[in-house]
């Protein structure tokens, strides 16, 4: 009896650390080896400190029920705050809190999907299943993309999701195209102007968000998606720390949509940058 106890707590003890010798720290090597397999990159983001990363990889990584869900993923493990690869990544990603986890495709440049926070193992393997069956139905649309030609809001919405999966290359192809598409309905055009204006945004292109937003004055002169583009102009100025320009674009904003649904975020941006303006003089 006391033979078969010892056997049981050795096999308890050989069990996670088994597993956890099946995490890779490299996305190149991710990357290599779920291109080769076909197979999505299951992307555990920790740092030391983090308990509930701790917690994760003592309660729920050794499951039997995170193994089945994980069991056609390859499984990377990144820290944070390596200085490196891990810091780089999560930065990429705008990761602010842990534990996150990231569902990558095999290339690893779009986002299948993110899954933020502890979770016990059964939960938290649900959640892995889902954010994959939600994925699989966005390969499913991009699939089916030719027999959409005509349907304008479909093609702007799947252009906005490509954006949001990371994936902007794709999202501003397609986004251009609706922006130049003679048969497009005039808000779905302009509407492409906006979004494409936030892809770049959110790259940290901010020079060409400001050009596609100045583009699209002479487009049209009104409308909800030009008014949020100017006030996108407004925080990019201000992210630049051009807090005059900021200023003079929220002056013209309220000049020229004075009956905008956005104009109480402008009263409450305008006066904080004058403020910050006269303490800089």
């Amino acid at each position: 009896m006391k033979r078969f106890a010892l056997a049981a707590a050795v096999a308890l003890l050989i069990v996670p650390q088994a597993f956890a010798g099946a995490w890779i720290k490299s996305l190149p090597v991710a990357q290599k080896k779920a291109k080769e397999a076909k197979q999505l990159i299951f992307v555990d983001l920790f740092a030391d400190w983090c308990g509930w990363c701790h917690r994760m990889e003592q309660e729920v990584f050794p499951s039997a029920a995170f193994q089945s869900a994980t069991d056609q993923m390859v499984l990377l493990r990144l820290n944070t705050e390596d200085g490196a690869e891990g810091t780089a990544f999560a930065r990429k990603y705008q990761v602010t809190s842990l534990p996150t986890f990231l569902m990558l495709s095999p290339d690893g440049n779009t986002l299948a999907g993110i899954i933020k926070g502890y979770a016990p193992a059964a939960e938290f393997s649900a959640s892995v299943k889902s954010t994959e069956t939600k994925y699989k139905a966005f390969l499913d649309r991009v699939a089916k993309e030719p027999s959409i030609g005509n349907d304008f809001q479909k093609r702007l919405d799947l252009a906005a999701e490509f954006g949001e999966r990371g994936d902007y290359t794709a999202s501003e192809t397609r986004l251009r195209k609706l922006m130049t598409d003679s048969k497009a309905p005039a808000d779905i055009r302009e509407k492409a102007y906006y979004n494409l204006a936030v892809t770049q945004a959110s790259q940290g292109k901010k020079t060409e968000s400001l050009k596609t937003i100045e583009k699209f004055g002479t487009v049209t002169s009104k409308g909800e998606s030009l008014e949020r583009a100017r006030l996108l102009a407004s925080q990019i100025y201000y992210e630049q720390g051009d807090l005059k320009a900021a200023a003079t674009e929220l002056k013209r904003f309220k000049t020229t949509f004075p009956n905008s649904v956005l104009m109480r975020n402008v009263d409450f941006l305008l006066p904080q940058i004058e403020a910050q303006l006269k303490t800089t003089k």
